[in-house]
């Protein structure tokens, strides 16, 4: 299984417990016992336990231990294994590599534990004894923040979910994009850095042995990088196993495009949703993003530049398709002329581009969102008006249903789609005696809610233009309110958003979703 499978699976393992999966606790004191238990029954005299208690419990064994330990979760044990499983298994592998006898009982797993121990134990002293890229999943996962971890467990983040949703070619760009992204400096061993790619680039074939070259440079960016790389099978690398300073590596002709984009720093799909989903990580981490009820009041970086990708390609498409067929048109009235057909191809091949671009940024568009999960709308609408208490200043009338009821959906979506349509209503009615007021009314196979206030109300032509991008209900408005609802309630969560007369005398928005066929795309 090559690094990428397995980090597959490792992630995999980990989405399936969304509460957030144990992480292993690790007791290093005890396995240092267990080491000198095992030196206790090999040794033969004082010189050799001396000598192996000094070469075993250097400062690196607590590094070698935690890397073992995330070697072995996963990829050896399942990654629901107890503790206790874990503990037997770090030091069954500590035995095995003293030369003492201890087994798993499964000669495969006895085998993958060895490579598994060897590969740490050579990695805690920055030394490589086997082929390819070696390094835990969860290690990796964690660098590039495909996981988080909180406490004692550890969960998946939109980068990982969006690595999941991915086929293995375009798991591999996603993969460097988000690398890309964060890299901390050419000799960054864990995340690719442009200037790594420019140099692969333009030297795509290069051999190191400096036992035989002493004076040739040595290689200025991260070795291990270039590993990784290799086990993506973008490099074709090579090393001699009985001499690790003598490789070389080779660059395929078929992958330099993607090394191109890393190089220059484009701003592909990937890159702008790989950027906006680690300022989402980077707000979590540094505290400054709200509990669950701001997620209500405060879309994400991500979400908004999703957001804002389908309206821009939704715009494009809807300018390049008419252009198409009026070309068409144009060309059959202006006959086949030599000069007509040629600027035609090259007229059609520019919107053709230009369509193949936005069918694109409308697939990323998609990924890294909030996926779909159960939440109960009557929780998640209490703490919208509680957010809103000071914007609408009073004029909400609610009175919520004592039961939950559950919906399917992006919750935090939901939220803000609502919170958009309480805020219109609130400006409604500003500076005179208004009153908003919002109900529920649940079905057995819908949910409806409606928004009312005693406003200007909405003229009966504007009510479907009013749901459209660019489309604003005041001056001076964004016009995106209203197209987020539609988007979240219909493309989303498969409803619809309609907006009539209130019996209060104004504006009505009602959204009905289905509690059956709630979706998202």
């Amino acid at each position: 299984m090559d690094f990428l499978e397995r980090l597959r699976a490792y992630l995999e393992g980990v989405a399936r417990t969304p509460e957030g999966q144990p992480r292993a606790r690790i007791d290093v004191a005890a396995h240092r016992r267990h080491v000198l238990t095992v030196i206790d029954q090999l040794s033969t005299d004082p010189v050799q336990a001396r000598r192996l208690t000094e070469e075993w419990l250097r400062p690196s064994f607590a590094v070698f231990v935690e890397t073992l330990a995330e070697s072995i979760e996963g990829d050896i044990l399942a990654p629901d294994a107890s503790q206790a499983e874990m503990v037997a298994t770090i030091d069954i592998a500590i035995s095995r590599l003293l030369g003492a006898t201890a087994t798993t009982g499964s000669l495969a797993r006895d085998a993958a534990l060895d490579r598994a121990a060897e590969v740490t134990a050579y990695g805690a002293d920055y030394d490589y004894k086997f082929g390819g890229w070696a390094c835990p999943p969860p290690r990796y996962a964690f660098e590039i923040r495909a996981v988080r971890k909180r406490g004692e467990r550890t969960t998946l983040t939109p980068l990982g979910a969006t690595l999941l949703d991915l086929p293995s070619a375009e798991a591999v760009r996603w993969l460097l994009a988000i690398e890309a992204a964060q890299s901390l400096g050419p000799n960054d061993d864990w995340r690719v850095h442009p200037e790594l790619a420019r140099e692969l680039l333009q030297a795509p074939e290069r051999h190191f042995d400096p036992i035989h070259h002493p004076d040739q440079p040595a290689f200025p960016y991260s070795r291990i990088s270039l590993e990784r790389l290799a086990d993506f099978g973008l490099v074709r690398y090579r090393r001699l196993m009985d001499a690790p300073f003598d490789w070389s590596y080779t660059v395929p002709e078929s992958t330099r495009p993607l090394l191109e984009e890393i190089a220059e720093r484009r701003a592909t799909p990937f890159a702008v949703l790989a950027d906006a989903l680690l300022r989402d990580e980077a707000s979590l981490a540094l505290g400054r993003a709200l509990p669950e009820p701001g997620l209500a009041a405060h879309e994400s970086a991500a979400a908004a530049n999703a957001l804002q990708a389908r309206m821009v390609v939704h715009e494009i498409r809807n300018a390049l398709v008419p252009a198409e067929v009026a070309l068409a048109r144009l060309v059959r009235d202006a006959g086949e002329a030599a000069e007509v057909s040629k600027q035609r191809a090259r007229v059609e091949a520019g919107i053709r581009r230009a369509l193949r671009f936005v069918d694109e940024m409308m697939k990323v568009a998609s990924l890294g969102a909030e996926p779909p999960a159960p939440f109960d709308v009557v929780s998640s609408l209490r703490e919208v008006v509680a957010g809103m208490a000071d914007e609408l200043n009073g004029h909400l009338r609610f009175a919520p249903p004592t039961e939950g009821i559950v919906l399917v959906g992006p919750r935090a979506r939901f939220a803000l789609a609502v919170r958009n349509l309480l805020s219109n209503a609130g400006r409604a009615v500003a500076g005179r005696d208004g009153t908003v007021e919002m109900t529920i009314a649940p079905a057995e196979d819908a949910v409806t809610v409606h928004i009312d206030d005693n406003g200007p109300g909405v003229p009966e032509e504007q009510r479907r233009a009013i749901f459209a991008p660019g489309v604003a209900l005041v001056s001076g408005g964004s016009g995106q309110g209203l197209a987020l609802v539609r988007q979240v309630v219909e493309d989303e969560m498969g409803g619809a958003a309609v907006c009539s007369q209130s019996p209060l005398g104004g504006a009505r928005f009602t959204i009905t979703v289905p509690v059956k066929k709630s979706r998202t795309p």
